[in-house]
Order: C-alpha cells, then structure tokens, then sequence
C-alpha cells in the first residue's frame, strides 16, 4: 500500500479510535470534555488517543507487523470490556468512604477511570507500541521461517551498521526517556531522604540507557530477548496505572532501572551463550 495512503488511512482510524473512546467516556459520566482541560492539556489526550491507535495501524499497514496492531485491539477490547461491564463506575463522595457527617464535595469513582487513565497514559503505550513493532521487525526480517516484512527501509538492514545502529539507540532510548520522565513527573514520583533534587536527574539518564543498550543489541547484534523484554516492562508498567494502588510500580522502574538493566543484560548473556553453542554469528556491516 502507498506510503501515503497507509498514514492517511492511520489518521482516520486513531481519530475514530479517540471519537468513540471519549464518546463512551462521556456517556459514562466521565469529565472529559475541552472544558475540563486547559487547550495543551487537551491537546496532549485527545492526540494522544489518536497517535497510539495511528501508530499501530500505520505499521500494519505500511511494513505488514501485527504485533503492535494486536497489542492495541487487546488493550483498546480490555478498557472497553472493564468499563462497559458490570460492576459499572460508581460515583462516591468522600464523606461516604470516610462517615463524615457532610460531604466534601471530593468525588471518587470506584470500578472506573479505565478510559480516563488510558487516555492520559496513551504517550507511554505508544512507546510501548513502538517497540513491539521493531522487536517484530528484526525478528521477522532476520528469520527465514517467518513471512517478509513488506518494503523496509534501505536505512534499517539487520543486522546494521554500528553507527545506524548507535543511532536508532540513541533516538529509541531519547523516546523511552522523554515519555517515562514525564509519567513520573504525572505520578507524582519522589525520594525520600532528601533525594528529590537527583532523583529526576538519576531516573532521565537510567530511562535513556535502560532502552538504548537493548536497542542497540537488537539492531546491531540481533539479539532480541533484550528489547523483548524491555516492551514486556514497558507494558507491565503502563498496565499497571489502570487500577489504583498504594504501590507505584513506575516508581521502582523509574528509580530502579539498574536492577532492570541487569536483567536485560543477563538475557541477552544466555541468548549469546546458545547462539554461539548452536553456531549462529550474524555477518556484521561496519
């Protein structure tokens, strides 16, 4: 399909895919119309709506991967199913929950808000998206056994060059940072101890590393349970978000990525390790 028709026909389905969301999200009686947001703030939902539905639909169209468009029907089918099903959202006032004697006119929705979270977390599930999408990319483009992936880009042989490969590393792990720097600003994310000032500082540099060393690996060296289960955090993490906790998963992901390198690391040491004992050496370009 015709670059340009694929992006336009992923624009229609991202905004379709916003339209409908909001427009169940309203009928539930959820506060989510320009009004209840400043015009960046609005911006950055309904956009985000629709980039992380266009995202996905736009590489199946373009290069034929499944994966992030299947991730998408999963999650969008799971948001829909949890809100359209019983128990309902249920509007309570504080007061309620706490026995106070008058209200306070604080609402909280129990069995709820799954729409709301999805939309304002929708920035990280594209992340997520996107790194599917290349995980089934190399995998698909280096393995005989599974179907071609339709047109890839000149600039994205694999295994690459190791400045392609630096490159597309460097960009993906700017990307995870940016996003997961922002979903901890969002959560509120702090350090006890005094250690708020380093923290942010700490956890941008730790988001950029933890996605571009396995990025790296994967476009460079083909190893691919790095990346692998980097969308797998990625996921677990954002997935989280759509039940409210006491615990902050994004907080020992985002000040803890050193553990979590560590483990990406010592994956992609025992895919090495079998690869080489079953004689598999990618030819590497300069």
């Amino acid at each position: 399909m015709p670059s340009r028709r694929s992006l336009l026909i992923s624009l229609f389905v991202g905004a379709g895919h916003a339209v409908g969301l909001l427009a169940v999200a309203h009928a539930l009686g959820y506060t989510v119309g320009p009004a209840a947001y400043t015009a960046v703030g609005a911006g950055w939902r309904y956009g985000g709506l629709a980039l992380v539905a266009s995202l996905p639909v736009w590489l199946a169209l373009r290069y034929r991967l499944v994966a992030p468009f299947v991730g998408l029907v999963a999650t969008t089918g799971y948001v829909l199913g949890v809100e359209l099903t019983p128990p309902g959202p249920t509007f309570r006032d504080v007061a309620e929950l706490e026995r106070l004697a008058e209200p306070t006119g604080i609402t909280v929705v129990e069995n709820g808000l799954y729409i709301v979270r999805y939309m304002t977390n929708a920035s990280v599930w594209t992340v997520c998206f996107l790194f599917i999408g290349l995980f089934e990319y190399v995998v698909r483009t280096t393995r005989d056994w599974l179907p071609d992936v339709r047109a890839p880009p000149p600039w994205l042989s694999v295994p690459t060059s190791r400045r392609r490969a630096a490159t597309v590393a460097a960009t993906g792990g700017l990307v995870h940072a940016v996003a997961m720097v922002w979903f901890a600003s969002r959560l509120g994310v702090t350090a006890s101890g005094g250690f708020d000032s380093i923290l942010y500082p700490f956890g941008a540099v730790g988001m950029w590393i933890l996605a571009a060393v396995p990025l790296f690996l994967l476009v460079r060296h083909v190893l691919v349970a790095p990346a692998g289960l980097l969308s797998v955090f990625v996921l677990l993490d954002v997935r989280a978000e759509f039940t409210a906790s006491v615990d902050d998963p994004h907080a020992l992901y985002f000040g803890g990525w050193f553990f979590f390198l560590g483990i990406l690391l010592a994956t992609g040491g025992v895919e090495y390790g079998l690869r080489r004992l079953g004689g598999y050496r990618p030819v590497l370009p300069r």
